[in-house]
């Protein structure tokens, strides 16, 4: 294994790699004031380097074909995941005067969202560990991945939902077996919930935004992305932002490819909030000085109600790194973009997804994009039936 040490994203202290990693013991969770503490995955790039570009000519095809690059000694034994598709919509591209537009389809992983990659990774490390109960708190998508890998190994899952969580969901959780804790809160109580329960009953912990390992997965896309363009970087590739894990995990893979000698420069990084929610774009561009300022919005879309964004700080520093921003759209404009995803690309993706496209629409009103090649990361396709 290449990965050396965590870095705290927050105090810069460091801590070795080990299973039981979570976040940085002198920062904590950072529930009030401040952000939590959140530990980067370092690695010996040097020593990887061979190793890993020689992953992009394996027969592999799923993430572990990036090990080297990844906090693990081997392979899990899991439900194949990644190696999704990298679709052309030109008559969405010539809408909004691009060169070209491209849908990172997510859709096509086992559980039908991009959570998969990083459920990916907390399964194999609960197995090699002896973990048999895992747990998450999710609108939905990660909870439903994690209980369907879980089905899959004969573990059991522990799915901390908000109130308002979606019928369609929930059926999915209970189809799969999941134990599942409705909150009487809202996605960040729920969090709470989740953190203190598998904290008391020693779960293994498939929080994305705290457990240190997982954005790993995640940035696989970047890695996929990039081969299937032939290594000619995209000049934007877009997100939508909840915790800020997807994208910022994007950025970093992008960045280690260019490190690797891969790839000669960064996409620009564009993520989308909902209007009505849209904490990281208001403190990214200062309007909100305090993390403990909590929004009260409410969004349809599900996946990125959230209050507070744990991983902030990891998402600050690609999207400055990339020269990247975060906009916001309204639920309207989303869903919108979710009736063109279907009708003038053939893709039907659930409102968060969609957001992806309202936000290049919104972009594409205020810039010229002519000339331009983006990718929009659709990261789950599940409809709620009151949608």
């Amino acid at each position: 294994m290449f990965a050396t040490s965590l870095r705290c994203l927050r105090c810069g202290r460091t801590e070795p790699v080990e299973p039981s990693a979570y976040i940085c013991p002198h920062c904590g969770p950072g529930v009030t004031t401040a952000d939590p503490g959140i530990f980067d995955v370092q690695y010996d790039y040097a020593a990887a380097a061979s190793a890993f570009l020689s992953s992009f000519s394996s027969r592999r095809r799923d993430i572990f074909r990036f090990l080297p690059l990844l906090p693990l000694e081997e392979a899990g034994n899991v439900l194949p995941v990644g190696d999704t598709p990298l679709v052309a919509a030109p008559r969405l591209a010539a809408r909004l005067g691009l060169k070209a537009l491209y849908l990172k389809d997510e859709t096509r992983n086992p559980t039908r969202c991009l959570k998969d990659r990083a459920t990916a990774i907390a399964m194999t490390i609960a197995q090699t560990n002896g973990y048999q109960d895992l747990y998450c708190a999710s609108a939905g998508n990660a909870a439903i991945s994690l209980a369907g890998f879980c089905a899959h190994q004969g573990l059991t899952c522990h799915a901390f939902v908000p109130r308002i969580a979606s019928p369609t969901r929930l059926d999915w959780l209970y189809r799969y077996g999941a134990q599942v804790h409705v909150s009487q809160g809202d996605y960040d109580q729920a969090y709470q919930e989740a953190e203190e329960a598998g904290a008391q009953a020693g779960w293994y912990s498939r929080n994305c935004a705290f457990n240190p390992y997982l954005v790993e997965g995640k940035k696989t896309v970047a890695f996929e992305i990039a081969e299937q363009l032939d290594w000619q970087t995209p000049d934007l590739v877009v997100a939508p932002v909840g915790d800020g894990c997807t994208l910022g995990a994007t950025g970093k893979g992008f960045r280690e490819l260019r490190m690797l000698g891969q790839i000669e420069r960064l996409p620009r990084l564009l993520g989308v909030q909902a209007e009505e929610l849209q904490p990281v774009v208001r403190r990214y561009h200062r309007q909100m000085s305090s993390v403990a300022t909590l929004e009260s919005g409410e969004t349809v879309a599900a996946s990125i109600a959230v209050r507070r964004p744990r991983n902030y700080l990891r998402l600050r520093a690609e999207l400055e790194a990339s020269h990247g921003t975060v906009l916001a759209v309204p639920d309207s404009e989303m869903l919108e973009a979710q009736r063109l995803l279907s009708q003038e690309a053939g893709i039907i993706a659930e409102v968060t997804s969609a957001a992806t496209l309202a936000g290049l629409l919104r972009l594409a009103a205020s810039q010229d994009l002519s000339g331009q090649r983006a990718v929009l990361i659709i990261t789950g396709g599940r409809l709620d039936s009151n949608l």
